[in-house]
């Protein structure tokens, strides 16, 4: 059973959000604390116990007659470490690291990279992001989506210092003080249509990576695609077999449940998958077992442009990590003034049909 908030605390975070949002611009003058007072229904130790939180995350100045003032974001003593929190190994993501310190050197910045064995915990996330502050008091974060304390943007550290998703996210809201340069992943849902329609193909079969901890269509990156590539198949008269999808999902073995898809198919039926391991590794050597040529009997079409798309030959995805790196560090730095930027994918086509 969570322990109820104190009362100090709910007035820091509610004038936290109104500093972050905007709604008191820096060396602009909050309401006083008998105002906030009133507003809240407390006492006036209570709104200064809330206010002197923000006092010593270096959002206001607090003094006796001048009343509580909204601090420049420069007052911020900040170091030229920046966290890094994303996989280290992996053709994709190890492009993206590269990528990232070879535009951070630029800025005589350097990374504070987690340890990859912990990156899919978010207690530890949480945990290394606050060593970070408290050690080295960093210039900002540069931060993968996949696995993150969201619940804590809200909060010191995280509401000090920039912070920056890279090409996924995984949450219900966006943080004004947050920023984002992501793939364009309702694009790639329009492409994917766009792909096997062209193609005349009228059924696309979708396996999954299985996800143990799902919270919901926005904590997968898989689910909100499928849901973009329904979209647009329902617009373009193409069938999507979602019971096959949420099967993979859930675990189950494509050995059995492929089979059993490909029997109830009536119409020419096309391959797309979250990953170009899972076409590899998964579904080829199913369809060999079954006696198909999997790329002359059916259309493929993988994501993220691995050496499975090279050595199998079918189209994939570019999911362009360097240009997203490049942008992302460019928010960091504030070479440029957008919040989010949204980048399609690149279709890569090696399968000649």
């Amino acid at each position: 059973m969570e322990s109820p908030r104190l009362k100090q605390d709910i007035i820091a975070e509610t004038v936290r959000s109104w500093i972050l949002q905007g709604k008191y611009s820096p060396g602009e003058k909050l309401p006083t604390d008998s105002e906030l007072a009133m507003q809240f229904n407390v006492n006036r130790c209570t709104v200064a116990a809330g206010l002197n939180q923000l006092s010593e995350e270096n959002l206001i100045d607090r003094a006796p007659k001048r009343g509580s003032v909204v601090k420049r974001r420069d007052h911020l003593l900040r170091t030229n470490a920046v966290s890094l929190v994303a996989p280290l190994s992996g053709e994709t993501y190890s492009t993206l690291i590269t990528k990232i310190n070879e535009l951070l050197q630029e800025h005589d910045l350097f990374p504070i990279l987690m340890d990859e064995k912990l990156i899919n915990k978010e207690e530890e996330v949480s945990k290394f992001m606050h060593k970070v502050v408290k050690k080295s008091c960093p210039y900002g974060n540069l931060v993968l989506g996949d696995c993150f304390p969201y619940e804590d943007m809200n909060k010191p550290p995280f509401t000090l210092f920039t912070t920056v998703f890279l090409l996924r996210y995984h949450y219900f809201e966006e943080f004004p003080h947050a920023k984002y340069a992501l793939l364009d992943y309702e694009d790639m849902g329009r492409q994917v249509v766009e792909y096997f329609a062209e193609r005349n193909i009228g059924r696309i079969l979708y396996p999954a990576i299985p996800e143990i901890v799902f919270r919901g269509a926005w904590s997968s990156q898989q689910v909100m695609l499928l849901n973009h590539i329904l979209k647009y198949a329902e617009k373009a008269g193409l069938e999507v077999d979602s019971s096959f999808f949420w099967r993979t999902h859930g675990g189950a073995d494509i050995d059995v449940v492929l089979p059993m898809a490909l029997e109830q198919s009536k119409v020419s039926t096309g391959f797309f998958s979250w990953s170009d391991w899972v076409l590899g590794n998964k579904v080829f050597p199913v369809l060999q077992k079954m006696g198909y040529d999997p790329m002359k009997d059916f259309s493929v079409l993988g994501n993220f442009n691995t050496h499975f798309s090279e050595e199998f030959g079918f189209d994939t995805f570019d999911q362009r990590v360097e240009e997203i790196a490049k942008i992302g560090v460019d928010m960091l730095t504030e070479q440029i003034d957008e919040r989010k930027v949204l980048l399609p994918p690149k279709l890569i086509c090696r399968a000649g049909k």
